[in-house]
């Protein structure tokens, strides 16, 4: 990696990537090594055990981290943004094998969001636990004492996560050295641990302990359950930083933990209730346990942005109801802020953490999701490389198969969590999927509605010079989704007042299903007679529409959107359900309460309140 290439600003990304992107995968050797020991397997702290379970820490860091996540999908890029939703976005595979591929995309997004409700509860629960070893009367305060913190960390997300990252990317620093040092002491009274770095350790422990070793699986996955989080903060950084960050500190950092942890073990098996904390001496413990804490508040950071990330995505790409948006970063446009997100992310959080009471309890709702989800993300990559990159049959295969085997071993020893938690994540991406499909399906029965009873705009036209209505000064703004027909905003304003500006615009606004379009790319303009005009405005699903100033600042021909002579039109549909042909009843009342309660399109365009005029519109389904 040249100098040039990594610049000062670049260094500075990494910095703020530690703060955001790393948190979860940095802070699971607080309770991965233990659970895969002492959890629902309670397996003996013998030799052979602890060697074989930290061989399938390391291969799992490598394989799933540093090979698939890092060196093959962040290469499937959409335009520099990351995540599931940006991955289907690129998919070019035959029509019938893309709507597949399209539909298991949407559910491994819904189940990110599962994850994104665990992570903080389980990261913030697993450290403020650490107090217990410190000040074990402090028991009956864990829970309110996590509340608390939960309620402050979802109520800066506001900031931004430039904010957060500049903020949180120092502690991190300090976390990935502290971590690295407290299992460089351990390593060294123990060098024999490192033995675990062999791969053969792992195959041993799977021929000693049968059945009950492969789904000791379910808990080592928890050494990764931060990768996907990874590729969707993707773009909020850059894939460059990322990685620097990765190679130079994090992966060592938590190699030496681990490591560490069961060097520990080998000369003191007891230590298996907290092997973390018990790694510090006794007057670092309530120090630690701040450090740990403020950590696991970054942690959750991860999940938090992507899934801010992934609702703009959903909701530009049409799998989502408007919602209000806050671009929180002049230089970043994949930075965003989704109030509706973050809150209800937190009451998710707050009523998980006081229904499972512990991290260990959580460990059993934890992984199910994000593997599955993990699954789904090598068999989108397989068809990018395929149909995109152009790869052969041959490279593609030999490439995919070893990581869908290793996912496929995840998700196997994963579905035996579901009855004790697992089930949850599940029913949330169940229920996002539901949304994702009942609102796409949903716009496409209105589109057709309101396309089959409306006017061309040649036939309007033709009618109007033979009734022309009385014309007033300024410019009429009709936002419409259908290019090349009258938005039905229009008929009903000219059927109640008999007037019209004498510039109308209908303005059609496409989302791209690239993530950004430049400006001098984005305007369409076909001129018709008696001052109409049709324009086509195109945004990228991570730019933020901002129609007024848009199209004040493009110089059209013709015309003037002078922001004292303009007034928007804006068509609300008001939608009843029938007995006609379409969805099921019961996926169309959720379409219509959708519909109903999807943000003010007047904020989500960017367009000024006191000239926006809403105009409804009776459509049955």
């Amino acid at each position: 990696m040249s100098a040039p290439r990594f610049s000062k600003a670049a260094v500075a990304l990494s910095v703020g990537a530690l703060g955001v992107v790393f948190g979860d995968i940095g802070t699971s050797p607080l309770y991965a090594l233990r659970e895969s020991l002492a959890g629902e397997h309670n397996l003996a702290v013998s030799e052979a055990n602890v060697l074989g379970i930290l061989s399938l820490i390391f291969w799992s860091l490598i394989i799933v981290i540093s090979i698939k996540y890092l060196a093959i999908v962040m290469r499937a890029d959409n335009d520099g943004e990351g995540g599931i939703l940006a991955l289907v976005a690129l998919l070019t595979a035959p029509v019938r094998s893309r709507r597949f591929l399209v539909l298991l995309g949407l559910f491994g997004t819904a189940l990110l969001y599962g994850d994104g409700m665990i992570t903080p509860a389980i990261s913030v629960l697993s450290a403020v636990e650490g107090l217990e070893i410190a000040v074990p009367s402090v028991h009956r305060l864990i829970l309110p004492i996590v509340a608390v913190i939960l309620i402050v960390l979802f109520s800066i997300q506001s900031h931004g996560t430039h904010v957060i990252g500049r903020l949180f990317g120092p502690v991190m620093i300090v976390w990935f050295s502290i971590i690295a040092i407290l299992g460089i002491g351990p390593i060294l009274g123990e060098p024999s641990v490192v033995r675990a770095l062999n791969p053969m350790y792992a195959a041993e422990f799977f021929a000693h302990n049968g059945g009950r070793g492969f789904l000791v699986l379910g808990s080592v996955f928890l050494v990764v359950t931060g990768g996907e989080a990874l590729y969707a903060d993707m773009g909020h950084f850059g894939r460059t930083p990322i990685k620097f960050a990765w190679f130079t500190l994090v992966l060592p950092a938590l190699v030496l933990n681990y490591f560490g942890q069961g060097a520990l073990l080998l000369g003191e098996p007891e230590a298996i209730d907290n092997p973390f904390f018990h790694l510090a001496p006794a007057w670092a413990q309530l120090p630690l346990t701040i450090l740990a804490t403020s950590a696991t508040i970054i942690a959750s950071q991860a999940l938090i942005s992507g899934a801010f990330s992934l609702t703009a995505q959903a909701i530009h790409l049409g799998y989502l109801p408007r919602m209000r948006m806050i671009q929180t970063s002049a230089h970043h446009r994949g930075q965003v802020y989704v109030p509706a997100i973050n809150w209800f992310l937190l009451v998710a959080c707050l009523g998980l953490v006081f229904a499972f009471r512990s991290s260990t309890g959580l460990a059993g709702a934890y992984g199910v999701a994000v593997t599955v989800t993990m699954v789904i993300t090598t068999l989108l990559v397989a068809s990018v490389a395929r149909n995109r990159w152009k790869w052969s049959a041959t490279r593609t295969t030999l490439v995919i198969i070893p990581l869908l085997v290793v996912d496929t071993a995840f998700v196997v020893a994963n579905v035996f969590k579901i009855p004790s938690g697992g089930w949850f994540p599940l029913l949330v991406g169940v229920a996002g999927f539901t949304i994702f499909t009942t609102w796409r399906t949903g716009r496409r029965l209105l589109a057709v509605q309101i396309e089959t009873r409306g006017l061309t705009v040649e036939r309007f036209l033709s009618d109007l010079e033979t009734n022309p209505p009385s014309r007033h000064p300024g410019t009429g703004v009709y936002l419409h989704s259908h290019r090349g027909r009258v938005p039905p905003a229009l008929l009903t304003n000219l059927r109640h007042n008999d007037s019209l500006h004498e510039t109308v615009v209908f303005v059609s606004v496409v989302m791209n299903e690239s993530p950004h379009v430049l400006p001098a790319a984005r305007v369409n303009v076909t001129h018709h007679a008696l001052g109409f005009h049709e324009l086509t405005m195109e945004y990228g699903f991570m730019d933020e529409p901002t129609l007024a100033s848009d199209l004040a600042t493009f110089d059209i021909d013709g015309l003037d959107f002078d922001p004292e002579r303009t007034t928007y039109f804006l068509g609300r549909e008001r939608v009843a359900v029938t007995d006609r042909p379409g969805m099921v009843q019961w996926r169309e009342h959720l379409f219509a309460f959708l519909n109903r309660n999807s943000g003010d399109p007047t904020a989500f365009f960017g367009l000024p309140s006191e000239r926006s005029i809403d105009i409804g519109t009776h459509v049955d389904i």
